[in-house]
């Protein structure tokens, strides 16, 4: 009884999953719990970054307000997918329509290798577009940047 109900709850979840990912409006009413929003490239099929948060609350103006937001970036070695950026939130809104996540609040980015970080208020993330604004209070530290380590003959 027990696998299938869990089958079911998988079940579920996929078809969800898939909704939500294909770009169909999420439920307008209820807060939903540890929600994704994946954004794929069109052309490859793979995923490029990632919206992940501990609620999803609809708001009046068709956004919702995801609380501890966290957005992940990917790239790719072959068939292998490494997370590259991290950025993350206590709250910020999403518009589900344009995938743009703004925040008037704190926020961080970084490395997901720790070579680099960014903290500041405000931001705006095209999730499309993989643009992200940091608008205030700007604080950068470095060891290795922002572009990814590329392997050299001194690596292997």
């Amino acid at each position: 009884m027990d696998i299938v109900i869990n089958r079911i709850f998988f079940l579920f979840g996929v078809l969800l999953f898939g909704a939500v990912s294909m770009g169909q409006e999420p439920p307008r009413k209820g807060v939903q719990r540890l929600i994704k929003f994946p954004e794929y490239d069109i052309a490859t099929g793979r995923i490029k970054s990632l919206l992940t948060g501990d609620k999803a609350i609809p708001q009046q103006n068709g956004q919702i307000l995801v609380t501890v937001a966290r957005l992940e970036t990917y790239v790719y070695d072959g068939a292998v997918r490494n997370v590259d950026l991290i950025i993350e939130a206590p709250r910020c809104l999403f518009n589900f329509k344009t995938r743009v996540a703004s925040s008037t609040g704190p926020m961080t980015v970084f490395r997901a290798d720790g070579g680099a970080a960014i903290s500041g208020r405000g931001f705006v993330w095209e999730q499309r577009s993989s643009m992200l604004v940091i608008s205030n209070a700007v604080r950068t530290v470095m060891e290795n940047g922002f572009i990814p380590k590329q392997k050299n003959e001194k690596d292997e």
